[in-house]
């Protein structure tokens, strides 16, 4: 517990506890893949805190799209890193919660969340919206500062889940570009997007262009990589495009 003094929750939410993979074998319809998956990648998955009205005096928080009634943090011990987008995933829908998710190896630690939704069809079920991952953290990571939630709001549980979110989606683009402190965390993934786009479709020509035999095309291709870069070192630079 010691180890997460940083997020500043109240010792009233610890809980501890192990979540046995069994409990997703049996809930997340997972294929043979994923059980190996969880097999070989998984150590022990832990219930590490609960966030409930009645240990923190937050409100639950429920309209037409979300209900969170509390959310969850979970650390995930890895024997390595593999396939953990995929992990996170499982995971997230069968512990229909919002949810700090924290996969740690040796001592590195990476954090996952992601804003859910009812889903409209099957209201047992929810919709994952985008993930929002750091990289892998040393100990001394300047995110963890931002991370007390006693610095955040406590109107109910989605407000708080969302500056969680926001604090790690700002934290992310900082990490790639200076920003100022007016950024907000719409803005943080909307830009972090965008860059990510640009990326994969830079890694996408430059693979055709590997294959391409003709000159002309060839040019073709340099000339579209070398405007893509422009445009994210535009962006890197702080214009919005």
């Amino acid at each position: 517990m010691d180890t997460y003094m940083f997020l500043n929750i109240p010792d009233s939410c610890f809980i501890g506890s192990t979540i046995y993979k069994k409990l997703f074998y049996e809930n997340a319809d997972l294929s043979t893949s994923d059980k190996s998956l969880f097999t070989d990648t998984i150590n022990k998955v832990i219930w590490l805190y609960c966030l409930k009205p009645e240990t923190t005096n937050i409100p639950a928080y429920k309209d037409e799209v979300r209900d969170y009634p509390e959310i969850e943090v979970i650390e995930v011990l890895l024997h390595k890193e593999y396939k953990l987008n995929r992990i996170a995933e499982i995971i997230m829908r069968t512990i229909p919660y919002p949810m700090l998710l924290i996969f740690k190896l040796e001592d590195k630690r990476q954090f996952y969340v992601a804003h859910q939704r009812t889903n409209q069809s099957d209201s047992s079920k929810n919709t994952i919206e985008e993930f929002i991952a750091t990289d892998w953290l040393e100990s001394d990571s300047a995110l963890f500062a931002k991370l007390d939630i006693k610095q955040m709001r406590f109107t109910n549980f989605y407000a708080l889940y969302s500056d969680i979110v926001d604090a790690i989606s700002i934290y992310k683009l900082s990490t790639i570009m200076t920003i100022d402190n007016t950024i907000i965390g719409a803005e943080a993934r909307e830009l972090s997007a965008k860059i990510e786009d640009i990326e994969q479709r830079i890694i996408s020509l430059r693979s055709k262009l590997k294959k391409e035999t003709q000159f002309n095309r060839k040019m073709e291709l340099n000339i579209e990589i070398k405007r893509l870069e422009q445009n994210k070192n535009k962006l890197l630079g702080g214009d919005r495009l």
